[in-house]
Parts: structure tokens; sequence; C-alpha cells
């Protein structure tokens, strides 16, 4: 093998081992999905209010969640309260004040991090507490509390 052939050979070798890496690295998931602190806020649906002392229980929904323990927790005077999900994908969140109790699935890749805002709606409200379930008698708003700096914009 001549010198010029070698050159060619050894180019295509380094080349080739350069972007094999590249090849087989897998995308990562453009939203934060799976276990992690969660922030829910509970406001007043006609007043815009937070309310204190509702108790928020997560379960996750679905086969991947059978078994799992639920979450629960009670807002402050802010509204406000954190709750740890697993690594659910769907989480079934029961809201109750006094003799109030509603019924919200929220999907967990949509949870937009850190305070910012989620390009799709993470919550749904799948059994309200007013007329025949139809309507809520809350406002929630969920976040996902990460260490760091980054914050979702769209």
């Amino acid at each position: 093998m001549t010198q010029y052939a070698r050159s060619i050979v050894a180019f295509f070798t380094a080349v080739l081992l350069t972007a094999l890496p590249a090849c087989t690295a897998t995308p990562k998931a453009s939203a934060p999905t799976g276990a992690g602190n969660y922030m829910v806020t509970v406001r007043h649906a006609d007043t815009g209010r937070p309310i204190e002392g509702v108790v928020l229980v997560a379960t996750g929904a679905g086969a991947s969640a059978r078994g799992a323990a639920s979450a629960t927790a009670t807002t402050d005077e802010d509204g406000i309260a954190v709750l740890r999900f697993g690594a659910w994908g769907a989480v079934d969140l029961r809201v109750t004040e006094s003799d109030v109790t509603e019924r919200w699935l929220v999907t967990q890749n949509r949870v937009a991090v850190n305070g910012g805002k989620s390009a799709r709606e993470p919550l749904r409200l799948m059994v309200g507490s007013r007329s025949n379930g139809g309507a809520s008698a809350f406002v929630l708003s969920i976040t996902r509390i990460e260490r760091g700096g980054s914050i979702d914009v769209d």
C-alpha cells in the first residue's frame, strides 16, 4: 500500500471513529419527567384568592404506578403545597377542602420547571365539585421544582 493510500485510510478511520459516538447517542427528553418535587397552588375559582388547608393526595395513575405509595400535603396560607411524585407519568390528584372534593389528572411530562410556562396544559379536571361534577371550585397551577436556574419558557 502506498503512502497516499495509507493517508486516505487513516483519514476515513479518524472521521468514522469521531462520528460513531454521535450516531449512537440517544436523544434526551425535551421536558423533565418522572420522580421529583411538584409545587401545587390552589386558588378559589370565584375570587382567585389562595385557599389554606386544602388537602392534596397524589397517586400514580396507570399500571406503571401500581402499588406505589400516595403523596399527601396540605396547602399553606399562600395556597401552596409541595408533593413528591414518583416516576408515574400520570398522576391522579385528589383535592379536598371540608366537604368539597375534586379529582384532577396531571401529565408529568407537560409540567413546566421552576415556575416557567408549559406549552400544553398539564392539569385536567376529571371530576368537578360543582353542579353535576362538571365545574371546578378551584383553580390549580403546578410547577416542577428543580435545582439550578433553568426555567421553561414555552
